[in-house]
């Protein structure tokens, strides 16, 4: 898999080097991938956001843009607004787990 600024992921074969398929999730550019070892996840990181998806499923599994984060967890959408939570007063520090 490769990303750039051209904000597409292209998915290339292991054994001809060959493109197979392009994501676009329209976050603009493609900064950052990872993927989880002994797993067929892989997250990217992009100008306005994330996405986590599952290798042979490119909707995505958990995403987050502008504070808001959607996750689908057996057949149920879950979202809910970072920027909501704590009050404007409480403010969170990086690295900090949050509980929705």
């Amino acid at each position: 898999m490769t990303g750039g600024e051209d904000e597409v992921i292209n998915v290339w074969s292991s054994t001809t080097y060959k493109p197979i398929t392009q994501f676009n999730y329209g976050l603009k550019r493609v900064w950052s991938m990872h993927a989880l070892p002994d797993s067929n996840m892989v997250s990217f990181g992009f100008d306005e956001g994330t996405v986590v998806i599952k290798i042979g499923n490119e909707n995505p599994i958990v995403a987050f843009n502008n504070g808001k984060v959607v996750q689908l967890k057996s057949n149920e959408v879950q979202t809910f607004n970072l920027k909501l939570l704590g009050g404007s007063d409480d403010q969170s520090k990086d690295g900090e787990i949050i509980h929705p």
